[in-house]
């Protein structure tokens, strides 16, 4: 495989001996796996050839059960939920509190 470049400061696009055409906007790379097509863009003057772009068939594969990041400027939906109830339930009591008569003695009505 080998990173092409187009040079030139406009659209170019080259056919594959498969039939399939490639285009190339300006300054846009692409990996090309044509010999036939690397020698051709080799020796045209609007594409800059450069070596293979890695080792063929290395590599780790995917990463799986790894822990995506925290998304950043705001906190989860369920610790804003938590903050919210405990904020709620701290002036609940507080409200109770204060409604509440004080039960001391209680005298009974009836005229004993």
């Amino acid at each position: 495989m080998v990173k092409i470049t187009n040079i030139t400061g406009r659209f170019l696009s080259r056919k594959l001996p498969s039939g399939q055409i490639l285009r190339w906007d300006a300054g846009e790379t692409r990996n090309v796996e044509s010999k036939r097509l690397v020698e051709e863009l080799n020796n045209s003057n609007g594409f800059k050839v450069s070596e293979e772009v890695g080792k063929k068939d290395v590599g780790g594969g995917l990463k799986t059960h790894v822990r995506t990041p925290k998304r950043r400027g705001r906190p989860s939906k369920s610790d804003s939920k938590k903050e919210v109830k405990s904020l709620k339930s701290k002036v609940q009591a507080k409200v109770d509190k204060a409604l509440k008569k004080p039960k001391g003695l209680r005298k009974s009505k009836k005229g004993d």
